[in-house]
């Protein structure tokens, strides 16, 4: 890999934090979106509500965000892994 690639990754994650930062996220999971998913992180960050609008927007709001129903979904997807596996072990 060139490591102008990897200047670049890296230059787009620390650009990725400083927005994070600026809209009240913390900044490692902003560079790890641009960093890991390079221009699709970028957009992910610009289009995200800030940490105040995303909170005012769950409190009138009733019921799960997204971040609890895709924690539900991997939990019952690994439970569902643990499960077959073990099934499959006894046969």
């Amino acid at each position: 890999m060139s490591p102008v690639v990897i200047i670049l990754w890296i230059i787009c994650g620390i650009i990725c934090a400083i927005i994070h930062k600026n809209k009240g996220y913390s900044p490692v999971t902003g560079f790890l979106w641009g960093f890991l998913f390079f221009a699709i992180g970028l957009i992910v960050v610009l289009l995200e509500k800030t940490k105040e609008e995303h909170d005012m927007e769950m409190a009138e709001k009733k019921g799960l965000s997204m971040g609890q129903w895709l924690a539900i979904f991997l939990g019952v997807g690994i439970l569902g892994i643990i499960i077959f596996f073990v099934v499959m072990s006894n046969l």
